[in-house]
């Protein structure tokens, strides 16, 4: 795939080109392999480098980790929604202004659409004024984010921001749930959620409904008169382990979040296609 990438970056000189590589295989299922490219990356880096030099370089993930032993931990499954980030200048851009304002993003809360903000701004904008223009300027309609290259405004947290509960980065304080009806509630809870989504979307037939088995971890966080609960829970036949945030309000429970599943899953939900394939147990 990096021979391909370098062919690619190396033919129709001075033309300007765009690629995105995306390899999967490496080390999505267990982190600890993913050393086994670091000389490969490395060769890839040093004979490429006079092109990079002349480029926007994204190195990035998608996601974090979400099997191997790291999601049995808080920290583990933090790390999931923190996704690694390496962004390099063209050379003559660096130690400019617009250098200065992407290292300051290097400790702020960041999203995946604040990238693609960044890549209409050197696609659409900057262009214009020669990579000078750092001051903030609203990306829409062409994305929700903010380019890293300019100036942001306003408070950048999970409420202001279009994040997901699911996601977000922020440090809230919760508190640990030690009522144990209370968790077999909340997870009796996903587990319908769960039925109830597979069955709206059709696969009714082929996945096995799924009941709670046990709470692996649990906390909560009050909002006004609205409680907001973290769950990881297992649930059966599957032994699979779900994260989901639950909202107990006056009139109830909701659902605020979308499914995670983590670990190891095999070929158990091989009867449907992705995205709900992680979360089914199928018939067969």
């Amino acid at each position: 795939m990096l021979d391909y990438y370098e062919k690619f970056m190396n033919s129709y000189p001075g033309v300007p080109k765009i690629a995105q590589v995306w390899p999967t295989q490496l080390a999505h299922d267990d982190v600890s392999t993913l050393y086994h490219a670091d000389d490969h990356f490395l060769e890839f880096l040093k004979r490429n480098q006079e092109n990079l030099d002349n480029s926007f370089f994204f190195f990035l993930a998608d996601h974090g980790p979400r099997s191997g032993g790291i999601e049995k931990e808080r920290l583990g499954r933090y790390e999931n929604r923190n996704p690694f980030l390496v962004v390099s200048l063209p050379k003559h851009l660096r130690k400019t202004a617009v250098q200065k304002r992407l290292q300051e993003k290097s400790l702020q809360l960041m999203t995946h659409f604040d990238l693609h903000a960044t890549f209409m701004d050197i696609l659409h904008f900057q262009s214009e004024s020669n990579f000078t223009e750092i001051s903030y300027r609203s990306m829409l309609p062409h994305s929700k984010g903010s380019s890293l290259l300019r100036k942001w405004k306003g408070p950048r947290n999970c409420n202001s921001l279009p994040i997901p509960w699911d996601y977000c980065l922020c440090q809230y304080k919760k508190e640990n749930v030690k009522n144990k009806m209370l968790m077999k509630k909340l997870g009796t809870f996903i587990a319908e959620k769960l039925n109830e989504f597979l069955e709206k979307e059709g696969f009714a037939s082929k996945c096995i409904k799924q009941q709670y088995d046990e709470t692996l971890d649990a906390q909560k966080m009050q909002l006004g008169e609205n409680t907001l609960y973290s769950m990881f829970v297992k649930l059966k036949p599957s032994e699979g382990k779900f994260s989901a945030e639950v909202l107990k309000t006056p009139s109830g429970l909701k659902l605020v979040s979308h499914f995670t599943r983590w670990g190891w899953y095999g070929k158990q939900g091989d009867c449907v296609l992705d995205p709900p394939r992680p979360l089914c147990h199928c018939r067969t």
